[in-house]
């Protein structure tokens, strides 16, 4: 399914929506306007094609009465040329109404639609005009054969006009089976009522029948059945087709057939029977008013309904043709109007987006994108504002690590100020104990001569011994505190840590959308420049998004800034953190080993005014362990200095730890959570 519609994504993708949509328009109207286009051509068509059929049947009347008056002068010659002179003046008659007839069909054939009639008709018309002139002056068979032969031909040119004028080709079955017998059925009754009126009329007016004149009229009569069945036939398909049409046309048809039979008895009794009672001009009459009653069922019932039906398809076709316009507009202005629904609805889905995102490029977590469509976008917008939510959780949880930061940092700060207090204090003890060991070893040698104020000088050296090992004692808690809260910042700058690692990991997500993001942005761009004016105006949304991503990936790029030196930070500061570590724990033992000496001393002290009486013997005793006193003093005068020097350093990393706490607090500020 990929594969199918690849290649539609693919340039649907180049094209900004604008063009998308306009392309999309572009097609539907295009293939709506060939439909539209089909079907008013084939409605055209119909229209043309009926309107010729309704031009054809006037022709076709004028045909009729070509046809007609050319019988009827055919009947007359016969008539006069069979001995009765009381038919001439009907014959000049004839020839007249003839003439008139020609010169109406003439006028009718000089519409250009009609001219492939016009050869064949003059070549009618020209034997027409010398039958009408010259006609009495051949034989009464030479006559009637030319006059029969000459209808025949305008029976042949009014099928003619059935197929240059579309009545032959009509595709109703009701008019059809009107316009066939008009075509066929009524001009050959004509013929035959007209050759057996003939035929009879001068068979009377001679008073005598051959044998081969009773066979033609037999065969005229036999003809004349096959044509009246015929038309029989097609008026009765044409009310089956039409029931409207069923009553007149039945009572037309039995009209003609009592006619007819009226006119085949007058026939078979005069010539077959051979009575010949009849007056000529009596037949001729009679076979006159039979070819009038088809005639007048041709001009009055058959022709009307035809005309009828053709008038009804005609307003049927234009009033299809009117209505198919108008639902066509009326869709087409739907399908418009709904078209540009769509678009303004995507285009407003766009812009909530880029608000949404806008506001939080500037650092605005509080804001959520309120998006008004229920489509695919709005799953967009829910994902930008669950991003939204959880940057920020996380900042407000960097925020409360960079609080917490601050604080420890405050705390290690003064406590690291109170063991450096305390370090200083140690250190002038240290001092004031070198010097007094110092005098102690100077008056060894007088011992002897102060024996007496020995006593005084141990209770004085057990005294200071005492405070020196409190002095100790109170350090080492020191040191231990130090470390602790020494400890609980290394762990807090940890955790830190930890959590501007996952900051990072967040910025580089939102880094990869933003990138992402400016791609797509650019790809827009690039097919929106390639579609040139079209294009213009997806190219400002796609320019719009771009612009989003890049303030995007800037602010991803301020926020990986402040988490690296966050991170930089908070290693220096653990770094710091573990050397002062180490630092206060060989303090704490340097400590832990001074106020054992201390206590040493105090013991010794103590041995020293229980042994005054022995102090002459314990003098070298004395003098080493004095040496040895002193020995540590120096030491622990060493140690106390370092142990200054590491909780000044101390506190500077705590100092340090505070000031990055507080721009990490600072830097953060500028997002509103």
């Amino acid at each position: 399914m990929d594969v199918l519609f690849r290649p539609v994504i693919v340039l649907l993708d180049r094209l900004r929506y604008p063009y998308k949509f306009a392309l999309i328009g572009f097609v539907s109207v295009a293939a709506s306007v060939a439909l539209l286009a089909q079907i008013y051509i084939g409605l055209s068509q119909d229209i043309e094609f009926t309107e010729r059929e309704v031009a054809g049947l006037t022709l076709l009347d004028r045909g009729f009465a070509v046809l007609v008056t050319s019988q009827q002068h055919r009947g007359l010659s016969a008539g006069v040329l069979g001995g009765s002179d009381a038919l001439r003046p009907k014959v000049a008659e004839r020839a007249a109404a003839l003439a008139d007839a020609m010169a109406k069909l003439d006028a009718e054939l000089a519409a250009p639609q009609w001219a492939p009639l016009r050869g064949s008709w003059e070549d009618i018309r020209g034997r027409l005009q010398r039958l009408a002139s010259n006609g009495l002056s051949m034989s009464a068979p030479d006559n009637f054969r030319e006059h029969t032969a000459v209808i025949e031909r305008m029976l042949s040119w009014i099928g003619d006009v059935g197929d240059v004028s579309n009545l032959a080709l009509d595709p109703e079955g009701d008019s059809y089976n009107l316009i066939d017998p008009m075509l066929h059925a009524l001009p050959e009754m004509t013929e035959r009522l007209g050759r057996l009126r003939g035929r009879t009329t001068g068979l009377i007016a001679r008073g005598s029948a051959e044998r081969e004149d009773q066979f033609a009229i037999v065969a005229q009569l036999a003809e004349l059945a096959q044509t009246s069945a015929q038309l029989n036939d097609r008026l009765h398909r044409a009310g089956r087709e039409n029931a409207t049409l069923r009553d007149t046309l039945g009572a037309a048809t039995v009209e003609i057939d009592t006619a007819v039979k009226r006119l085949r008895d007058a026939a078979t009794s005069q010539v077959l029977e051979q009575r010949f009672s009849m007056q000529p001009s009596a037949f001729f009459d009679l076979g006159t008013e039979t070819i009038d009653i088809v005639l007048r069922h041709q001009r009055d019932t058959v022709k009307p309904a035809a005309e009828r039906l053709l008038a009804d398809r005609l307003a049927g076709l234009h009033a299809a043709m009117v209505r198919d316009a108008v639902l066509s507009a009326i869709a087409l202005l739907i399908a418009a109007y709904l078209f540009m629904g769509v678009y303004f609805s995507i285009l407003r889905s766009v812009r909530e987006l880029s608000r949404g995102a806008q506001q939080f490029a500037k650092g605005d977590y509080r804001t959520r994108v309120s998006f008004s469509a229920q489509d695919e976008l709005r799953e967009v917008a829910d994902r930008f504002n669950a991003m939204a939510h959880d940057v920020a959780e996380l900042i407000r949880e960097i925020q409360h690590g960079a609080e917490q930061v601050g604080t420890s940092s405050a705390e290690v700060s003064t406590a690291a100020h109170r063991v450096a207090a305390g370090s200083d204090t140690q250190s002038e003890a240290a001092s004031g104990m070198a010097a007094a060991v110092e005098e102690m070893t100077v008056g060894i040698d007088e011992i002897s001569r102060h024996a007496g104020t020995a006593q005084t000088l141990a209770e004085r050296s057990e005294k200071l011994s005492t405070d020196g090992g409190e002095v100790m004692k109170r350090t080492v808690d020191e040191m231990e505190r130090i470390a602790a809260a020494v400890n609980a910042s290394a762990a807090t700058i940890g955790e830190l840590g930890h959590k501007a690692h996952h900051i990072s990991a967040m910025v580089d997500a939102i880094r990869e959308i933003a990138d992402q993001t400016n791609l797509l942005a650019l790809n827009a761009a690039i097919e929106a420049a390639r579609a040139g004016e079209s294009g213009r105006g997806f190219a400002v949304v796609a320019d719009e998004v771009r612009k989003l991503a890049e303030r995007t990936a800037r602010a991803t790029e301020e926020i990986t800034e402040m988490v690296g030196s966050i991170q930089q930070g908070t290693e220096k500061a653990v770094a710091s953190m573990e050397a002062g570590v180490s630092r206060v724990r060989d303090g704490a033992t340097l400590t832990t080993q001074a106020g054992q000496s201390m206590g040493e001393i105090r013991d010794g002290a103590r041995e020293v005014l229980q042994a005054v009486s022995d102090i002459s013997l314990a003098l070298r005793e004395q003098s080493s362990a004095s040496a040895d006193i002193a020995r540590n003093v120096e030491r622990i005068a060493q140690m106390a200095e370092e142990n200054s020097s590491a909780v000044r350093d101390t506190a500077e990393i705590a100092s340090t730890l505070q000031s990055l706490a507080g721009e990490l607090e600072r830097k953060v500020e500028r997002f509103k959570v």
